[in-house]
């Protein structure tokens, strides 16, 4: 399918973007393209008509992590949830980001080149149907004004260097996001993660970012851990990723 962006925000203002799910050309995400307003389910209704007319053979209609006020938006059209992540922040200050004794991974800039390795590294980290694919990568860079893509490189058994990890981070006003963050799952526990993690939040600090924000799996506790330990904690609310499917998927357009 062909993104799209949906001009119709209706009287809430509140703007979406259709995509390609990575990996399932039958299934469309829908991208709020400011996930700090929260949409009215009018609004949802008109987005999932569009994209059903975009793509009459469309399976199933997903969205990203959204937060409890927007995801009762969609959950009142009939969207229901299919997975719940952990909402964690930190505070930033020169302090609390001071860099960490030196480590033998150093991060180096993500450039084009590397982007096929990043996007079967994140396939593999995370498996179907939470791996993005380079153009969903490109898309999460896209998601805020200023961002930061950075790898950790390690050399393979014949001596080459090749990408074991990546983080992708972007800055809004006070607050900063860790995007992205993977790691090969052959290179785990080796600090790649949290050398990406503390360069991702230096980097948050230098640009003015107040708060530092992630998200992760409820039960990757590898991930929890290591986000305690570099300062983050556990938000009250969760983010739930939603998919509108069958009958109630029908009901917005005749999708087969």
């Amino acid at each position: 399918m062909t993104d799209t962006t949906e001009g119709r925000g209706l009287h809430d203002h509140v703007r979406a973007r259709f995509a390609r799910w990575p990996y399932e050309p039958d299934v469309t995400q829908v991208i709020l393209l400011d996930h700090h307003m929260i949409p009215t389910p009018e609004s949802v209704r008109a987005w999932t008509a569009n994209a059903i007319t975009n793509d009459p053979d469309v399976r199933a209609i997903r969205t990203g992590a959204m937060f409890p006020a927007a995801a009762a938006s969609f959950t009142e059209v009939g969207f229901r949830p299919i997975d719940t992540l952990a909402l964690l922040e930190a505070p930033l200050t020169p302090t609390s980001t001071r860099s960490p004794r030196r480590q033998r991974s150093e991060t180096q800039r993500l450039r084009a080149s590397h982007l096929p390795d990043v996007a079967a590294l994140d396939r593999r980290a995370f498996g179907d149907p939470w791996g993005n694919d380079v153009r969903s990568l490109n898309d999460i860079t896209d998601a805020t004004p200023r961002h930061r893509a950075r790898v950790v490189t390690v050399n393979d058994v014949n001596g080459g260097p090749h990408v074991g990890g990546f983080a992708l981070t972007g800055q809004s006003g006070v607050f900063g996001y860790l995007q992205r963050l993977a790691v090969d799952p052959q290179l785990r526990r080796r600090g790649i993660a949290r050398r990406l993690v503390a360069d991702s939040m230096r980097w948050m600090q230098r640009r003015g970012a107040m708060t530092a924000m992630v998200n992760t799996a409820l039960d990757n506790e590898a991930a929890l851990a290591l986000y305690a330990d570099l300062g983050f904690r556990r938000r009250s609310e969760t983010l739930a990723i939603l998919e509108l499917t069958g009958d109630d998927l029908h009901r917005h357009g005749g999708a087969r």
